[in-house]
């Protein structure tokens, strides 16, 4: 199915295009009077201009979303505006859209009703009252007419997070959070809606192909001034602020139906479950709420005693880790020069204590907030986040297994991967019945030989796993081609590689998936903790799924019914109503990570650019320093084609250097070396009886596991480690040529 967004920049718009996208369906979005970035501009009142928008994107479905610029007001002093919009607008997509087949969405409101007979049914009279209400009746109209399949949602209320929407909540926020009184109709009726709800509950109807009208609200009727002290509370604002009045003292231009609202027994009999209630609604308006504003701080106002309490334990986290935390001075031979470590500031500590007074310790709102993060930095599909870097790769290589895919992989079939590499990477693939194909790597970027890749592949090679190892990027060219010419699956492990690019697009968008690992080791951290990069629309569902049990259902934790349909579905040989939060469509486990860790991960992503860049500056300096002695070192290779993100400084011993005996005098000097992981995995005990082949041979995967080492370029070095570990080396061949050597006057090694 392919879906048009009518209306995609405005908040509705946007929740559609992240519900449909959730369930794998391709949308296409646009907008008018705000750019929206990959989204199409349309002026739904031009008809030529919709008939070749949807030409152009040739949709299934088309949902109508489109407003005019303002609200009920703004129509009320602007009506030829609200006519072309909302009337003409809609006849106009309900005629493209019958030229070609496809279902046309329509949404309306409770204003088509006068308010005197509230809450309304499908089969009520309209009797509108204002030219918002008429302009939609009229719209309604127009599509029942003009498009044979149609659908028009009705709905009321309809709030959510969005700082671009100027929806109630936004008002709620932007007044209460600076201290003002916000004056809120007292004798108005609705039902509230969550947005995000809406639009969930819409997709459903549509794969149930539903038909007419259907009324899609909240399960409670209440006053506006009742939502309003609601929503205070929920953003932990000053309910008393929500100051109640009548209508007639509000000097609103356009008439309200005062008593409106809608009942959803048409809604629930078709999914099967009750609509969301209020108290749900705002436990997911909350999540969205607090992962926005741990952002952007929260006004200044503050409404309990609890939260003064709050501020005042973390301004003095802050002024602890200015003093716990503080750098300690370097002392050549004593103080450790290490590989790789922890860096980081009162931001994190104070967003871990955050996360901690709220003691909601699975996965939340900062899980949420680092998510989109991730998947903005990266410009992925999605971003998954679990809890390790290997985890991270059983559900990249569960997730390629999944029933939920058309072809998906099958014990036996093979994946090619070079055998330099970490234990974990091979791992899922031979616990899932796969056969790991080795391939040869090249010394200086310690990655796959790209020119080995075509003779690896055969009849059984349905997929290809390649890591970037140490940060440098692998040969994307060679391998997205392969990839491409043969149909085969692609994960990118980038586990060591994050802010990398490849031709100046990031490493980890070039796969199907690709993972991440946020070990201290890594590009940042969150102590332990990984995520999925999904670059493909069909694979988010199914890496959430394997990472939440394996769970049909995709409600966040503490919330229920997300879809609507609880107690509605019809999977496999389950009986009819099984509980979808009991439902499990593909084999998974609980890889989940807690919010403690996702607080950490939320302030280490504002930092990653200055981490990159400063491995970056350390590795250039070292590779200077070990410039002159190219006779004994390969040092790393260059790609112009690539930057790397460096994990470590890699060098390999040659012309008869032994490995240990370098190692031994940086070890001995207090610094840090490691070797390349697993070196060739096939020869570690754990590995050697795997089933598996290898293509050709690994000659230089073992001279990588016999002659290879790095050292640290990670951002807590200091310029007087780096000084210190390039004299080493200056005095190690000059011992070595023969030469005599001052110690430096600091030296008590």
């Amino acid at each position: 199915m392919k879906a048009l967004v009518i209306g995609a920049s405005g908040q509705l718009g946007g929740a559609l295009v992240r519900a449909l996208e959730r369930g794998g369906i391709e949308a296409v979005g646009t907008y008018h009077t705000r750019p929206l970035p990959g989204a199409v501009a349309l002026d739904v009142s031009d008809a030529d201009a919709v008939e070749r928008c949807l030409a152009a994107s040739s949709p299934d479905v088309v949902f109508v979303t489109a407003l005019t610029r303002g609200g009920v007001d703004y129509c009320e002093d602007h009506p030829d505006e609200a006519h072309a919009v909302n009337a003409r607008g809609g006849a106009h997509v309900a005629v493209a859209a019958a030229r070609r087949g496809a279902k046309v969405v329509y949404y309306s409101t409770d204003y088509v009703f006068d308010g005197t007979a509230g809450p309304y049914a499908e089969d009520a009279a309209p009797r509108p009252i204002s030219v918002y209400g008429r302009t939609k009746w009229e719209g309604e109209e127009a599509v029942r007419a003009l498009a044979p399949r149609h659908l028009v949602v009705r709905t009321t209320a309809v709030f959510g997070w969005d700082r671009t929407s100027k929806n109630f909540a936004m008002q709620v926020w932007e007044r209460l959070g600076g201290g003002q009184p916000l004056r809120v109709a007292s004798d108005q009726w609705s039902t509230p809606t969550l947005a995000e709800y809406l639009a969930e509950a819409s997709v459903r109807l549509v794969q149930l192909d539903a038909a007419g009208i259907v009324n899609v609200a909240g399960k409670d009727r209440m006053t506006r001034s009742e939502l309003g002290q609601a929503l205070a509370r929920a953003m932990a604002l000053d309910p008393a602020l929500i100051v109640a009045a009548p209508t007639a003292e509000l000097g609103q231009r356009a008439s309200r139906p005062l008593g409106g609202g809608l009942t959803t027994t048409q809604l629930e009999r078709l999914l099967g479950t009750e609509p969301l209630d209020l108290n749900e609604s705002l436990k997911r308006f909350r999540r969205a709420w607090r992962a926005d504003t741990h952002v952007v701080h929260a006004p200044a106002v503050v409404s309990s005693d609890a939260a003064r309490l709050k501020q005042e334990i973390l301004e003095r986290v802050r002024r602890y880790h200015a003093l716990a935390h503080a750098p300690r001075p370097f002392v050549p031979y004593k103080t450790r020069v290490q590989y790789s470590g922890r860096v980081f500031g009162a931001e994190e500590m104070t967003n871990l204590v955050d996360s901690s007074l709220d003691f909601w310790l699975t996965l939340g709102s900062y899980g949420e907030l680092f998510e989109q993060k991730m998947k903005r930095r990266l410009g992925a599909h999605d971003f998954v986040m679990v809890n390790s870097g290997s985890t991270a790769n059983l559900a990249a290589v569960l997730a390629l297994m999944s029933p939920l895919l058309d072809e998906p992989l099958r014990p036996g079939d093979e994946v090619i991967t070079p055998a330099v590499t970490f234990p974990t990477t091979i791992a899922p693939i031979v616990h899932s019945g796969l056969v790991p194909v080795f391939v040869d790597c090249e010394v200086g970027t310690y990655n796959v030989n790209p020119r080995l890749l075509e003779g690896a592949v055969s009849p059984r090679t349905r997929a290809i796993l390649v890591p970037h190892t140490l940060g440098i990027p692998c040969d994307l060219d060679a391998v997205s081609d392969l990839a491409r010419r043969h149909r085969l699956y692609l994960i990118e492990d980038s586990c060591d590689a994050l802010g990398a690019t490849f031709r100046g697009k990031p490493v980890g968008t070039f796969g199907d998936l690709a993972t991440l690992s946020f070990f201290p080791a890594h590009q940042m951290t969150a102590g332990e903790g990984g995520g999925v990069v999904v670059n493909t629309a069909r694979l988010g569902r199914v890496v959430r799924s394997v990472r939440d049990w394996g769970r049909d259902c995709w409600c966040a934790t503490g919330e229920s019914n997300t879809c609507g349909r609880r107690f509605g579905w019809q999977l496999g040989d389950l009986p009819l109503g099984y509980d979808h939060k009991y439902t499990y469509s593909t084999l998974g486990y609980n890889l989940r990570p807690t919010d403690l860790q996702a607080a950490i991960g939320v302030a280490q992503v504002d930092r990653l650019t200055e981490f990159v860049e400063t491995r970056r500056r350390n590795f250039e300096r070292l590779y200077a320093g070990c410039e002159p002695y190219q006779d004994f070192l390969v040092l790393p290779a260059r790609d112009p084609r690539a930057q790397p993100s460096w994990f470590g400084f890699p060098l390999t011993v040659t012309n008869g250097l032994q490995r240990g005996e370098l190692v031994r005098w940086l070890e001995n000097a207090n610094i840090e070396t490691r070797q390349v992981f697993a070196g060739n995995i096939l020869r570690q005990p754990g590995y050697r009886d795997i089933r598996h082949r290898i293509h050709k041979d690994l000659t230089e995967t073992d001279r990588i596991m016999r002659d290879t080492f790095f050292i640290g370029v990670y951002p807590g070095l200091t310029e007087e480690m780096l000084e210190f570990v390039i004299a080493r080396f200056d005095e190690f061949f000059a011992r070595r040529s023969g030469r005599r050597v001052v110690a430096p006057p600091d030296a008590t090694g």
